[in-house]
């Protein structure tokens, strides 16, 4: 096996981590990602959930200035303005790992243990199914698809859909060869309920919920 073969054998066996914080943050009323939860912002513990688990994380963001103190890539819209699709495109463009995990950057209880194993399951199941493209949980009944498991290949889709502004996050992931993951079984790989892992900021009142959730010792930022 010459050299480049290994290069790209090994690009496949390692995963890569992708938050998305590009959105305009407007029914929080300021940028949400940089909100202090316990003793680190809302992005620093999405990426502390990633780093244990993926070999690279890449922040998908068009405000580099923002984010230049987490020392991580930072990778632009390639399609500016047009949602969280476009930050799922960005990073897997600039990713080149077989797998990719895509994490939005209002979960502040991400932890290491939902993302292993949801790339767990991605990649016994690709074993059962070569063709899988994703796997999505479930939380409060509801998809995840801003914290799931993505293949690379699956850019192509999303760069058609984003060249015809068909935005809609529901429509792309309903034609995806994907993997469900329901709230029971998450449960039972991680040890841990779905919906505080799950749980994500939108409004001032979510967050004021996250701050109640976090322990007395981890407030040292979250009662400023």
């Amino acid at each position: 096996m010459n050299g480049n073969q290994a290069s790209e054998e090994e690009k496949n066996t390692v995963v890569t981590g992708i938050v998305l914080a590009g959105g305009a943050s407007r029914r929080m009323g300021t940028n949400k990602a940089l909100l202090p939860v316990g003793d680190k912002r809302s992005i620093e513990h999405a990426v502390a959930g990633l780093k244990p688990i993926c070999s690279r994380v890449i922040i998908s963001s068009n405000d580099e200035d923002a984010y230049a103190f987490l020392g991580l890539d930072i990778v632009p819209d390639r399609y500016p303005q047009l949602g969280p699709m476009s930050g799922i495109h960005a990073g897997l463009s600039a990713s080149e790992s077989r797998w990719n995990v895509v994490a939005a950057c209002d979960m502040p209880f991400l932890d290491a243990a939902v993302i292993a194993a949801l790339v767990q399951i991605a990649e016994a199941a690709e074993r059962r199914e070569p063709g899988l493209e994703a796997v999505i949980p479930v939380a409060a009944g509801r998809k995840q698809p801003l914290l799931a498991v993505y293949r690379r290949d699956v850019r192509h889709g999303l760069e058609r859909r984003l060249q015809k502004r068909e935005l809609r996050l529901t429509d792309w992931i309903l034609g995806l060869r994907k993997e469900i993951v329901d709230e029971a079984r998450l449960a039972e790989l991680t040890g841990h309920q779905p919906e505080r892992l799950l749980f994500n900021m939108n409004r001032p009142e979510d967050y004021s919920e996250a701050c109640r959730w976090i322990g007395p010792s981890d407030r040292q930022l979250g009662d400023g």
